[in-house]
């Protein structure tokens, strides 16, 4: 799955560059670090931890230290619908479905699109 994760990246068409990787595994266990630069020259942080029993997970894009969206699951926010998956964003805290390194390219694509219409 981690070398899935970094393939797909390598395939998108909004990732400009890779910037660092960092991937720790001992048999099913695994930890990656990934830090992309996007075309519009936002950053995202990936950070996905996997065991047989357990799957946690962050995607935070960045741009000049400002939160622009960062979905997770952490076992917070345990009063959103789709517990434990949720999205960061201005506004606060929202519901999201679990999310994986394509969905979340596909939605950061719409919008990269959606700032490019509105300039």
């Amino acid at each position: 799955m981690s070398l899935k994760i970094i393939e797909d990246l390598k395939r998108s068409d909004i990732v400009k560059e890779i910037v660092s990787v960092s991937f720790d595994s001992v048999g099913s266990y695994f930890r990656l670090k990934v830090r992309v630069k996007l075309i519009n020259n936002w950053l995202m942080d990936i950070w996905e931890h996997r065991t047989p029993e357990l799957r946690r997970y962050s995607y935070h894009v960045f741009f000049d230290k400002r939160l622009i969206i960062r979905w997770d699951n952490a076992p917070h926010f345990k009063n959103i619908s789709t517990f434990p998956h949720h999205k960061h964003v201005n506004k606060g805290v929202e519901e999201s479905k679990e999310m994986n390194v394509e969905s979340v390219l596909n939605e950061i694509k719409k919008m990269i699109r959606q700032s490019e219409i509105a300039c």
